[in-house]
């Protein structure tokens, strides 16, 4: 008994952090300049929206969207 209640245990650590794995990696959607300019607009109160788009671009390539998970 001791036996299959350490082995449900394992077996149910398992699939949780296999699914955890596959779930976070397959996080696909990104924060475009329109999701990040309430944020910008906090951080640089002095700046207008042109000068924070071409910031974005700047940091952030011609790509509209960076991953979420891509370290920068």
């Amino acid at each position: 008994m001791k036996k299959r209640l350490i082995s449900l245990g394992l077996v149910v650590a398992f699939v949780l952090g296999i699914g955890n794995v596959v779930y976070a990696n397959s996080e696909t959607e990104g924060w475009g300049f329109e999701e990040m300019l309430p944020f910008m607009k906090q951080m640089h109160p002095e700046m207008n929206e042109q000068k924070m788009e071409q910031m974005y671009q700047n940091c952030h390539g011609s790509s509209d969207e960076v991953p979420m998970n891509k370290q920068l």
